[in-house]
C-alpha cells in the first residue's frame, strides 16, 4: 500500500445500541464504558495471572476511571506520550 492511498477502517463488531444506530445509548458514554470494562476485565485476569498488560493507546478523557480500574487490580498506571492531535495517550501498567 503506498502512503497515498487512503487507509479505511471497519469496525469488527457494530455497536447496534448507540443513538447513531438508533439505539437508546448515547455514543461516546457507550464506548467509553465498553472501553473501561474491556480494561478492568483484561486487568482482572493479567492480576490474577500476575502478568503485566501490554502498553496501549487510550482516550485520555479516560485516564481518570482507568487509573482507579488500575488501582482496583493493584497496577500503578504509568502515563507515555500524548498525540495531542488526537487525544490519545500511551499508558502502560505496573504492578503496583
Amino acid at each position: 500500500m503506498s502512503d497515498e492511498q487512503d487507509t479505511e477502517y471497519e469496525l469488527a463488531m457494530p455497536m447496534v445500541l448507540v443513538q447513531s444506530q438508533g439505539g437508546p445509548f448515547d455514543d461516546a458514554a457507550f464506548v467509553a464504558g465498553y472501553t473501561c470494562g474491556a480494561i478492568d476485565q483484561e486487568l482482572s485476569l493479567a492480576s490474577a495471572l500476575n502478568a503485566v498488560p501490554a502498553a496501549r493507546y487510550v482516550n485520555a478523557q479516560y485516564l481518570k476511571q482507568i487509573d482507579l480500574i488500575a488501582m482496583r487490580h493493584q497496577y500503578t498506571l504509568e502515563l507515555g506520550e500524548l498525540d495531542e492531535a488526537s487525544g490519545w495517550q500511551m499508558v502502560a501498567f505496573s504492578r503496583a
